[in-house]
């Protein structure tokens, strides 16, 4: 079932995101969309924030995991991208829809590629 997200908002429209509850039925949303019309862009994704299944532009996917050692200046937990690329793509993201400018570094631990906001030496 489909309905729209009471706590997950576009980065770029800022309306709600739909939310699915199982990748099945994301996977046939992303595929009645890609079919309508013709884009063969949206592919799920499950959400960290809220635990469901949204769609995204397959060029905005940046899959990430958390690091288990590293943490922000926030105190979160880092998220470690697999590959510089995909790091700096996230970067870019963040860049055009936040205007925010972040640096990818390479995790300490061997934990992948880190962002952050501050100037890396």
């Amino acid at each position: 079932m489909s309905r729209n997200s009471p706590t997950c908002k576009s980065g770029k429209t800022g309306r709600p995101l739909t939310e699915y509850d199982t990748k099945a039925e994301a996977k046939a949303a992303a595929g009645y969309a890609n079919k309508t019309y013709r884009n063969n862009n949206l592919v799920p994704y499950k959400c960290k924030q809220c635990g469901f299944w949204h769609l995204s532009p397959a060029d905005r996917q940046t899959p990430s995991e958390t690091c288990p050692v590293c943490r922000g200046a926030d105190g979160k937990p880092k998220e470690s991208y697999s590959s510089q690329e995909n790091a700096q793509r996230r970067a870019d993201i963040i860049l055009k829809e936040q205007s925010v400018i972040l640096k990818v570094y390479e995790c300490e631990h061997g934990n992948g590629w880190h962002l952050t906001k501050q100037n890396i030496n």
